[in-house]
């Protein structure tokens, strides 16, 4: 199997190449869920701001307001010294600086508002004030209905104070403490490696075979076309199906076996990158029909790859991308492996509807890949007429 054996010595001299994106592959998907495994702790806890409080009203409420500030947050009581204020953020020793004016308790009662009567001083490009300036407004308005129903201050702060938090039910619709499980970062990741390995390998394949030496001696060889062209599908599906279950293996043993098995939706999980498997072999055969020479697939294959990764959501994810971006990258068949990708990740049963997307999306990447055919058989024809 002459031409077998020629293919193989080709992608065994880019086998580096195949390495290093390999490494690169890992790398960015074990980043990315040590960065969900923080966020996950983070998101639903709240935060204890340092807080300066400078009373100036000395008034009753003023003082509850101090109270109630000092329970949820870390509240120490300044002067009213205005280089001390300023030393104090300029040095980050607190995060801001709550001031309260004299007259502050005549008026807090009876006009809503925080912004009319308490000045509140942080670093420029910080928003946590947004969050402390709400719990100061929440607190005066429950205190001014309490009053305003004919309770005392006191009362009424007593009662602003006593009443119970709502406690939130988070409920597991995907069977991973409603979080992403650690591998659907791997398989998101996954069509980048895909195109970038299997296009540079394939496309440098298929050009060398395309030079006119080359194509002479085949032509003069025993084997026949039919033969050639069985080999060169028997090399390229072996070599898609290795980077495919290299990358399984890799997420098999990263993931931990169990839990990567018994997995909700692993095997359309399984399913979707198999399809893109053979969608990136496709584009690769595209590549390869209408590049001319070596050096010039790389050139091709890295912005492609880096482009189609950003648009589709391999990057970033398609929930943070605009509109218009998600519009362009319905003409990519990745938006659609990202798409279903997303879904398995989020839930753990799948309805009748989404198992429908399911379906529809493996369909579009396979009529993509059916396109990219089409295309490489168009340009290979057009090629011919010209000879």
């Amino acid at each position: 199997m002459t031409v077998f054996s020629g293919c193989l010595k080709i992608i065994k001299s880019k086998i580096g190449i195949t390495i290093m994106y390999f490494v690169i592959f890992t790398g960015i998907s074990i980043a990315m869920q040590l960065n969900n495994s923080k966020q996950s702790v983070t998101d639903f806890q709240s935060k204890r701001m340092d807080i300066a409080f400078v009373d100036c009203d000395k008034s009753e409420i003023s003082g509850y307001i101090y109270d109630y500030l000092n329970t949820n947050h870390n509240v120490k009581k300044m002067k009213n010294d205005k280089s001390l204020m300023q030393e104090t953020l300029y040095y980050s020793q607190e995060d801001m600086v709550i001031k309260i004016p004299k007259g502050f308790g005549d008026k807090a009662l009876k006009n809503g508002g925080t912004e009319r009567f308490i000045q509140i001083t942080q670093e420029p490009g910080s928003y946590g004030y947004i969050y402390v300036e709400q719990q100061i407004n929440r607190v005066l308005n429950s205190m001014r209905k309490y009053v305003n129903a004919g309770f005392s201050v006191k009362q009424a702060y007593k009662n602003t104070i006593s009443v119970k938090k709502s406690r939130v039910n988070l409920i597991d619709i995907n069977g991973n403490g409603g979080g992403k499980t650690d591998f659907s970062y791997m398989f998101r990741f996954y069509p980048y490696l895909a195109i970038m390995v299997i296009c540079t390998s394939v496309g440098m394949v298929l050009v060398a075979f395309k030079k006119k030496e080359i194509v002479r001696r085949m032509n003069s060889s025993a084997t026949s076309l039919k033969s050639q062209n069985v080999q060169l599908l028997l090399v390229f599906s072996i070599f898609g199906i290795i980077i495919w279950l290299l990358s399984l293996i890799i997420a098999f043993f990263m993931y931990g076996r169990i839990e990567f098995l018994k997995s909700p939706n692993i095997g359309l999980y399984i399913l979707n990158s198999f399809v893109m498997t053979i969608t990136a072999l496709t584009i690769a055969y595209f590549i390869g029909m209408i590049v001319k020479k070596t050096e010039m697939v790389n050139l091709i294959v890295t912005p492609v790859s880096l482009g189609i990764s950003f648009i589709s959501g391999v990057f970033v994810e398609l929930s943070v991308l605009g509109d218009t971006v998600k519009k362009i990258g319905r003409f990519l068949p990745v938006y659609w492996y990202e798409d279903l990708n997303d879904m398995l990740s989020t839930y753990s049963e799948l309805s009748k509807s989404q198992l429908n997307k399911v379906y529809t999306n493996l369909l579009l990447q396979l009529l993509f890949a059916v396109a990219f055919i089409g295309g490489a058989l168009v340009v290979t024809k057009y090629r011919r007429e010209e000879k």
